[in-house]
């Protein structure tokens, strides 16, 4: 039943492509970088039910990580990226470990100063990650030996990267180990009592959101070809949680929807500037309470209800 979706994908992407217009395309490459780590929330925050706000943090580490790798061990843009998207998936797992002691609120604020901690520590460390004036000179993917230096030449190698993940996604919520997530969302003590490792399972899914993010983290650094803190703040992070909850949690093609329609809204809201966080924020708690399934499920159930309502009046 899903099938059709990524090949109807493939053709939208294709299409873009076939226009020529290079805003569109570019538009194309950030919805999938963004995608990969809003994917990794999704598995952690809507399926498994922990409410993370530090995400932005796996990201830039993945970043940082892959150029920091290709600059001191003077290794292909490709291996930088898989060593810095491993030790970021590490680290994910250790936070997990430290975090998940939490619930609820106090685990929304744990997660919130991890991404704080590496905020301040990108800004500071100006020996390593270059501080405000950020980090250049990171070279460009290549392929057969031809920089991918392009929006037209990178989005396909970012496309792949991101179904695959869609993909595999997909795979690990149908799996038993699927299964467990959601029945952690529901009800933890429930889920422990049928013989689920709890804590394992948790750190599992945390390890694998870190990794998704690192890896956009790294393609991202190799896109853009230059690194500073700003990207990776807590308003992305936000921004993230919106694009997860527009989407409806715990449904990865959703999700896929939730950053189209974010990235879309994020280039209106441009004028505002910094205050755009705002606007992400009253979208955020909007979303929330009239859309808890989604923006697509909350638009077609208001739909619904006010064909039913017409239908009742008509005979009446």
């Amino acid at each position: 039943m899903m099938n059709w979706r990524i090949p109807a994908l493939i053709v939208c992407i294709a299409a873009c492509a076939a226009t020529g217009n290079g805003y569109l395309v570019s538009l194309m490459v950030i919805i999938g970088l963004q995608a990969l780590p809003a994917i990794g929330l999704a598995l952690i925050a809507g399926y498994t039910g922990q409410i993370s706000l530090g995400h932005a943090a796996f990201y830039g580490l993945g970043a940082y990580g892959a150029a920091l790798i290709g600059k001191w061990l003077g290794v292909p843009a490709w291996l930088d990226i898989v060593l810095s998207a491993a030790l970021v998936a590490a680290l994910a797992w250790a936070i997990g470990w430290l975090v998940f002691r939490l619930k609820g609120h106090y685990l929304a604020m744990a997660t919130l100063a991890f991404g704080i901690i590496v905020q301040v520590c990108l800004v500071e460390m100006h020996g390593v990650t270059g501080g405000p004036d950020g980090l250049t000179g990171i070279a460009p993917l290549s392929l057969f030996g031809v920089p991918l230096a392009s929006d037209f030449t990178i989005l396909p190698v970012i496309w792949l990267v991101t179904i695959a993940a869609i993909v595999c996604a997909q795979n690990l919520v149908a799996s038993p180990t699927g299964l467990a997530m959601r029945a952690i969302s529901e009800n933890e003590a429930t889920a422990r009592s049928v013989g689920n490792d709890v804590k394992s399972v948790k750190r599992l899914i945390m390890m694998v959101s870190g990794l998704f993010c690192a890896l956009g983290g790294g393609l991202y650094a190799h896109y853009i070809g230059y690194l500073s803190p700003g990207p990776f703040d807590v308003g992305f992070s936000i921004k993230l949680l919106l694009m997860v909850a527009i989407g409806g949690f715990a449904d990865v093609w959703g999700v896929l929807f939730g950053v189209i329609f974010i990235t879309l809204i994020g280039e209106a809201l441009k004028p505002l500037g910094a205050y755009d966080i705002v606007a992400y924020g009253a979208l955020l708690v909007i979303s929330v309470i009239y859309c808890p399934d989604g923006l697509l499920r909350g638009i077609a159930s208001l739909a619904g209800r006010a064909m039913r309502t017409s239908t009742a009046e008509r005979r009446s």
